[in-house]
């Protein structure tokens, strides 16, 4: 008589409930996992580079995350916004927002008595490779292509929930650079200030473009690129600081006439809010 085989009913269902806790574990602590690995693996070289973040740091997070909580699906969704390069016009709106409050400020802080200590010249080409490999535009793989879309998705349902989300952004970017606030690097209404109007901007090209993040890194380079590399460089003293002022202003003004044109959505259709654009879900692999 042969003996019946074992009943795995029972511990089925127990590994089901077990990886369903898991599952409910990664989504309630999604975020905070993220952002504390984007702050670690960026702040490392903190001590030893002169005050200087790691820029790949919350790309890396992005994909430890992804590859934890969602897998081989999490990471093509994630992939897909890397690579999405048809974006047509838009890789042209970034750097013109750039250059039009970078000579704004320009402009007016000669008309209030400013004097040039150095007259403007594009970078050298090291500085153009530097920032090409170390430079802002390598966070943007984590912060555009992995939290942005996450946080949109979290509150797709609120009415200001592409607002929120973006808000959401700027307070975690501008903790992610308060090292650079305490070494002196940058002033406080850069971090406070700058950074909210900055992503405001990064929300609109991103959803504007149809999820290009490309189209967001040229921006962000653009932005090391031609106020840090270049026009910050022009005055010194106070004056340079209130350039720096008035370039955050200008900034402000265009990312307040941003969303008095397109709304609290910052460019994402309608369409798009209802076909929640995830990348991966927790639990998929």
């Amino acid at each position: 008589m042969q003996p019946e085989p074992p009943n795995l009913d029972g511990f089925h269902v127990r590994m089901e409930g077990m990886m369903k806790k898991k599952d409910n574990l990664f989504a309630k602590y999604l975020f905070p996992l993220y952002f504390l690995l984007a702050y670690l693996f960026s702040w490392w070289t903190v001590p030893i580079a002169d005050g200087a973040l790691f820029p790949y740091g919350p790309t890396l997070a992005a994909v430890l995350v992804l590859a934890i909580s969602s897998g081989r699906t999490g990471l093509r969704e994630w992939w897909s916004r890397i690579i999405h390069l048809r974006a047509g016009w838009w890789y042209l709106i970034g750097p013109v927002i750039m250059v039009t409050s970078l000579l704004g400020a320009f402009i007016l802080n000669l008309l209030s008595g400013a004097m040039v200590s150095i007259s403007p010249k594009l970078p050298d080409p090291a500085i153009w490779i530097q920032l090409l490999l170390l430079g802002g535009l390598w966070e943007e793989p984590g912060w555009t292509g992995f939290a942005l879309p996450k946080l949109q998705e979290k509150f797709n349902q609120h009415k200001s929930g592409v607002l929120i989300a973006t808000l959401i952004m700027a307070l975690f970017r501008a903790i992610w650079h308060l090292p650079l606030l305490v070494s002196g690097t940058l002033p406080w209404f850069d971090v406070f200030g700058y950074i909210i109007a900055f992503q405001v901007i990064i929300t609109w090209l991103y959803n504007r473009s149809g999820g290009s993040v490309p189209v967001v890194m040229l921006f962000h380079y653009s932005s090391n690129l031609l106020a840090g590399g270049m026009m910050l460089l022009v005055f010194s003293g106070s004056e340079k600081m209130t350039y720096w002022m008035l370039f955050t202003a200008f900034a402000g003004l265009i990312a307040l006439l941003i969303l008095l044109k397109e709304g609290t959505s910052l460019g994402k259709s309608t369409l798009q809010m209802s076909k929640v654009n995830h990348p991966g879900l927790i639990g998929e692999k």
